[in-house]
């Protein structure tokens, strides 16, 4: 029989070590991990002697993955997701439907309209979601997920449908957006541009935004983010203008939290889909779910409609 052993880090180490990459901070992984952060920080240093090299930058005000961090992290998160679902085929439900997707895909789109999400699949049906950084939910693909969400301008080759269009424009608190007007028509002082600075995959740009419309070139730059939604929190609390992407940013819109600036929406061919995967085209929930996301406002009329019977 052949002989196999491991010489692996801990587990303990690499949850510690996902935890801080996936929160950004060593005080928020011990908060979530239940433990000190003096612990953490010495699993993080053990880990970094181990491999011979740092897996964090801590040259910024922000503690970021370096380029070996990023590809340990990937593999990570693929190892325990693994584990993870191989220890839960112990409990797991007779149907249930796992998303893959972004933190801003969970947090804006899903979210909101998770009630009627599980309202519409069935009280059988469980309802489970693995967020990771856009470049990273790959990673977690071969680990069970049914339904994948990824922007393109091609659509995907396994069936898909098209959760939202690439439709953009700028929005911003009432008075950012009176301020924005004025600066258009009349030349006064314009607000600061909110802008992210994480690395691009397809989505609209400020730069983008600039050259379609030809307006706000001179415009400067107020603050820049690793995160959409923290970009919009940011514009919701008047920090600057930001691009709303329609869909995502609806429900600050809906709750008059940001206001869109008068025009048209400006629209490429980039579109955000939700495909099926290996395991997702076995699973009838995962069929069922998926047609569901196809008309992501249809959610929110559902959900309505079950408020109003119950």
């Amino acid at each position: 029989m052949m002989m196999r052993r491991y010489n692996l880090p801990s587990v303990n180490a690499l949850t510690a070590f996902e935890a801080v990459a996936r929160l950004q901070g060593f005080a928020r992984a011990a908060a979530e991990l239940n433990t000190s952060q003096p612990a953490i920080s010495r699993h993080i240093r053990n880990l970094e002697l181990r491999l011979g090299a740092p897996l964090f930058d801590r040259s910024g005000s922000q503690i970021r993955l370096t380029r070996k961090g990023e590809g340990f992290y990937a593999s990570v998160v693929q190892a325990l997701d693994g584990l993870q679902r191989a220890a839960g085929e112990f409990v797991k439900p007779e149907t249930g439907v796992t998303i893959t997707c972004s933190y801003s895909v969970s947090h804006l789109l899903l979210l909101p309209r998770h009630s009627a999400l599980r309202a519409a699949l069935g009280a059988e049906t469980e309802l489970r979601f693995v967020t990771a950084e856009y470049n990273l939910t790959g990673a977690a693909i071969d680990t069970g997920a049914d339904i994948v969400f990824e922007y393109s301008q091609i659509p995907p080759e396994r069936e898909h449908v098209a959760v939202c269009k690439e439709e953009v424009k700028p929005v911003g608190t009432p008075e950012i957006i009176a301020q924005a007007s004025f600066a258009l028509k009349n030349g006064g002082t314009p607000p600061g541009l909110l802008s992210l600075r994480q690395e691009n995959f397809g989505w609209l740009r400020w730069e983008d935004w600039q050259e379609g419309c030809g307006i706000m070139r001179a415009w400067p730059q107020a603050d820049s983010f690793d995160n959409y939604v923290f970009l919009l929190e940011a514009a919701a609390q008047g920090r600057g203008l930001a691009l709303g992407w329609r869909g995502f940013a609806d429900p600050y819109l809906e709750r008059g939290q940001l206001a869109e600036l008068p025009g048209a929406w400006f629209s490429r061919d980039t579109c955000l889909y939700a495909r099926l995967t290996r395991f997702g085209a076995q699973n009838p929930a995962a069929r069922k779910c998926l047609a569901l996301l196809e008309d992501i406002r249809q959610l929110r009329d559902f959900r309505s409609a079950t408020d109003k019977a119950t």
